[in-house]
């Protein structure tokens, strides 16, 4: 399976960790996997693009999810795993562009607003890293139609 992880990111946090651990996994079971962030810091065994994912204003928005498409295309992604609202949002997008499937993984806690709460940017499946994030996206964010699955970080060397 080819998979795209996507993350916006601008210094080093737990879910670039999570990531990198998931790639090494990944790749071990024979997966392709590519990486486009905003900035990567810790090393993994992966092809690395840069974008400017955290940049949410509407021009760099129109251009990522361009880029985005046409990299799905080239690079036939079967799957596209977003790691941050941001990232979601694109990935929700650039998925039904494509046909290419979507899962999302939330890693903290989300900004409750009025679009948050009105619209799924996370897609039908959903991956948090610990049961109080289902409650929070399912009362807060009042995600009503997705399958959410708890899977904790990962522990590398834990078999």
């Amino acid at each position: 399976m080819r998979i795209l992880h996507l993350m916006s990111q601008t210094h080093l946090t737990g879910p670039e960790v999570y990531v990198a651990a998931l790639v090494r996994r990944q790749q071990r079971d024979g997966h392709e996997c590519l990486i486009v962030s905003d900035t990567l810091t810790v090393s993994v065994p992966a092809r690395y693009l840069p974008m400017a994912i955290h940049n949410r204003r509407w021009p760099n928005r129109f251009r990522n999810i361009f880029r985005l498409v046409r990299l799905v295309r080239r690079e036939n992604i079967d799957l596209i795993h977003a790691h941050s609202r941001a990232a979601s949002w694109l990935a929700n997008i650039v998925s039904r562009v494509t046909g290419s499937a979507y899962v999302s993984t939330v890693h903290g806690r989300q900004q409750v607003h009025a679009s948050s709460r009105r619209f799924n940017v996370y897609g039908r499946q959903i991956i948090v890293v610990c049961e109080e994030l289902a409650v929070h996206l399912r009362r807060d964010l009042n995600i009503r139609d997705a399958d959410i699955h708890v899977i904790r970080n990962p522990i590398e060397g834990a078999s």
